[in-house]
Parts: structure tokens; C-alpha cells; sequence
């Protein structure tokens, strides 16, 4: 018997069953349970259990395409660009990955998602149970550019977003319209955002390999000692600085530090002396798009984001 625990805006059991089947027309597909994904994101997914025609078991995440798409600059490509991700860089990857099954097109109005294996058990790396998560997604990250430098201008790869000077700069824009639009009493905001607009130069002059481009602890899954990123919809050519600003914004200095280390060393090459400056433009960079749209005048979540900002700046000397 299927069990449901979603809002009606949800595709149906018969809808989504028969998507799945779809998909896996060897092997069939009958929807058994339906439930939340824990770490869910700005798109909405859940885990369904199925049942197979020869009696087997298997536990899929179904993650959905948001249906709209973020004005001008955004980094977020949507379900089909994140499973050409899956599909041409990450299942090819000689590192630990989440396998993809494929998109579907869902009920009359052919909602998109993509279809993955479900990890049982698995914490995102901020809640894994010590410091070693942590420094293995550094690991994980520095292995990856690694591998995915030499790969980056292969014409298979040619859809892979690219991005200029003006997308970098364009986010100190939208936090200044942000902050306008919040009626917040940033009077120190401008001088960030001035400095940040040089920084930007250095973002889009500096060498690139495949990033992940939204590498933060919430897109990295860590189980038993394995890291597992998601969500690769924002996967782009990028400095690599991008990656690793994302997974360590608010991290302790200590533990930054070694994770720096830990990525240069699985990068297989020396910290280039260019690194503190591509270090503290990609920080901001990472601060500055973090920033969401306020819902309100005492919207906690934009507070504690423009706050983050603020503090990134101080301690990089900014503004």
C-alpha cells in the first residue's frame, strides 16, 4: 500500500508510476511508499520506494525542476541541465558519485525531474560526526578539478555554462537591489560591493577546470567516510576557488586552513602564489550570491545571510 505525505501540487502515485516505468521498462516499476527527502533544496524532491516486476527493491530520490528560472545573474540551469551534468562529467569521474537514472516527463503537463539512487543514512558533510568529513570533501573537490581540467574544452562538454566578468560582477548589483528592495541599513554594503566589482577581475582571469558551482555542505552528502555532492544544476567552467569558498564560508580558521592544504595536495600541484587574492574574490563572490530575496521587513534568514556578508568582508579587509 502506498503511503503519500506530500501537498497536492505533487504529481499523482498513478502519474509518477507511470513515469518510472518509463524509465525502467525492463525492469517495471510499482510505487510502494512516498516520502520527504531530508535534505531537501530550493526544489522540491522526496524518496520513493518501488517495487520491481521480479519482486526486487529499490529506493529512488525524484527530485523536481522548480518551473521557473532565476533572473539575470544566476547560476541555477535547471532539472535537464543537471542530469546532462550527471550524465557527461559526474558518472564519468573516477570518484565516488550518486548514480543517475535519467529524467522523466510527468503527467499531462510533463513536469521534469531527474531520478537518482537514494543514499540511506547519509548526512550532509556539516553534520557528519567529525572534522574528517569536512577535510574529505576538500579532498573530494581537489581530486575532481583535477581530473576535470584537461576535460574541460571537449566538445561533449560544450553546454557547460561559461562565465565573464559581467555575470561576476553583476552579483554585487543584485545585493544592492536586494538590500534596497529589504529596506536594510547597510550603509557599509556599497564599499563592499565597489571592491568586489575588482575582485571580479580576478574571478574571471583566473584558470578554470568543471566546478560544481553551489559546493556548499548542504550539497554534500557524506556516508561512512564517502563524500557524495548533489545537485549539480549550477555546474559550470570556473576557477576552482569557487568550489572551495563555497564548502568552507564560516568553517573555523583552523579548519579551513587544512582544508586548503588537503585540496591543493589532492589537486596534485602546489598553492600558486595567486591563491590569496582568487581565495578572497571567490569568498565574496560566495557571500554575494548567497544573498536571497527578502520575504520582509524582519526576514531572519536575509538578516543572517547580509550579516555573513558583512563579517566576510571585515575579515578579508574589504570595503
Amino acid at each position: 500500500m502506498t503511503t503519500s505525505l506530500f501537498p497536492s501540487d505533487l504529481p499523482g502515485d498513478d502519474e509518477l508510476s507511470a513515469a518510472l516505468r518509463r524509465l525502467l521498462p525492463a525492469s517495471g516499476a510499482t510505487i510502494t511508499g512516498r516520502r520527504p527527502n531530508a535534505y531537501t533544496s530550493s526544489s522540491r524532491s522526496e524518496v520513493v520506494s518501488i517495487q520491481t516486476d521480479d519482486g526486487g527493491h529499490l529506493e529512488l530520490l525524484v527530485k523536481y525542476d522548480r518551473g521557473q528560472r532565476d533572473p539575470f545573474p544566476s547560476c541555477r540551469h535547471g532539472i535537464d541541465y543537471c542530469a546532462r551534468v550527471y550524465q557527461a562529467v559526474v558518472a564519468a569521474a573516477p570518484l565516488q558519485h550518486l548514480l543517475t537514472l535519467g529524467t522523466i516527463r510527468i503527467g499531462p503537463g510533463s513536469l521534469p525531474a531527474i531520478v537518482l539512487e537514494h543514499l540511506d543514512g547519509a548526512f550532509r558533510v556539516g553534520e557528519a560526526p567529525e572534522v574528517s568529513g569536512i577535510l574529505s570533501a576538500a579532498e573530494w573537490c581537489g581530486a575532481f578539478h583535477h581530473w576535470a581540467e584537461p576535460r574541460r574544452d571537449a566538445v561533449e562538454l560544450a553546454f557547460l555554462a561559461r562565465y565573464d566578468a559581467d555575470y561576476y560582477r553583476a552579483w554585487a548589483d543584485a545585493a544592492l537591489r536586494l538590500a534596497d528592495d529589504a529596506g536594510a541599513a547597510a550603509h557599509w554594503l556599497p564599499g563592499v560591493c565597489a571592491a568586489y566589482r575588482e575582485l571580479a577581475d580576478i574571478l574571471a582571469s583566473s584558470p578554470t577546470t568543471i566546478i560544481h558551482g553551489e559546493m556548499s555542505p548542504q550539497n554534500v552528502l557524506w556516508l561512512e567516510g564517502e563524500i557524495y555532492p548533489i545537485d549539480w544544476e549550477s555546474a559550470a567552467i570556473g576557477p576552482g576557488e569557487i568550489d572551495l569558498a563555497a564548502l568552507l564560508l564560516g568553517w573555523p580558521e583552523e579548519t579551513v586552513g587544512r582544508c586548503i592544504d588537503a585540496y591543493w595536495e589532492a589537486r596534485q600541484m602546489p598553492q600558486p602564489a595567486e591563491f590569496p587574492a582568487r581565495w578572497a574574490a571567490a569568498t565574496l563572490y560566495t557571500a554575494l550570491r548567497w544573498l536571497p530575496a527578502s520575504q520582509g521587513p524582519d526576514d531572519a534568514r536575509f538578516t543572517l545571510a547580509l550579516d555573513r556578508l558583512r563579517e566576510t568582508a571585515e575579515s578579508l579587509r574589504v570595503g
